[in-house]
């Protein structure tokens, strides 16, 4: 994977909708999380997917390929569905997301038994792995958004690689001058590397919201 950049250790912090992540999201204040995908790469990356072909927003085959992707992560489907069965629609997102971002290097999914509570997963840039607490999958929003949030620090880390490219400059310096929260929560908030993740994790929850059969 060549140079990889370690953004806090085995197990990191990360914020979203004020839930614990493992190695890269977790959660100290309750917060909506995420925000309007109206600027940014993320939003962007959201948007020309939805277009599809006819470039009409949230219409067409690329709202028809989201729509697929989220169908059951539809709360009256997810209920329905076995362990398995949510491991492989996690599984299946995931490499949805990898061909959205046009990620050439989609990490490995490993589904853990072993995190503690409120710990939903991360992605681990040292071994290009996104770990999932399989113990945690009963909220599918959550599971969603667990999979769409790493899944872009997977797509950052790859554009980081090539930091002769303008945004993968900009992520390669985001790693290398990574706030901790530990040390500074509103600076880890606000950095953009987590901006952006969360911006496009909330694109994927707002879209499940207003499908049909969503509570």
């Amino acid at each position: 994977m060549g140079k990889s950049f370690d953004i806090s250790g085995d197990v990191g912090r990360d914020t979203n909708s004020g839930i614990q992540r493992y190695s890269g999201r977790d959660l100290y204040f309750a917060g909506e999380g995420g925000v309007d995908l109206n600027d940014g790469a993320a939003g962007a990356v959201v948007r020309e997917s939805a277009k599809g072909e006819t470039g009409e927003n949230l219409n067409g085959t690329g709202a028809e390929q989201m729509d697929a992707a989220l169908e059951n992560f539809q709360e009256n489907n997810w209920s329905d569905l076995s362990q398995e069965e949510r491991k492989q629609s996690m599984t299946e997102l995931a490499d949805y997301v990898a061909d959205m971002t046009g990620n050439e290097n989609p990490p490995e999914i490993i589904f853990r038994n072993d995190m503690g509570d409120g710990e939903y997963g991360g992605y681990n840039p040292e071994t290009n792995t996104l770990e999932i607490n399989q113990n945690m999958l009963d909220d599918s929003a959550e599971a969603a958004d667990t999979v769409a949030h790493e899944m872009w620090h997977a797509y950052q880390h790859q554009c980081a690689l090539d930091p002769a490219s303008g945004r993968g400059h900009e992520y390669q310096e985001g790693f290398d001058n990574y706030i901790s929260p530990e040390y500074d929560f509103e600076g880890y908030q606000n950095q953009m590397v987590e901006a952006e993740a969360r911006e496009f994790a909330q694109g994927f929850k707002n879209k499940l919201a207003g499908m049909k059969g969503t509570v």
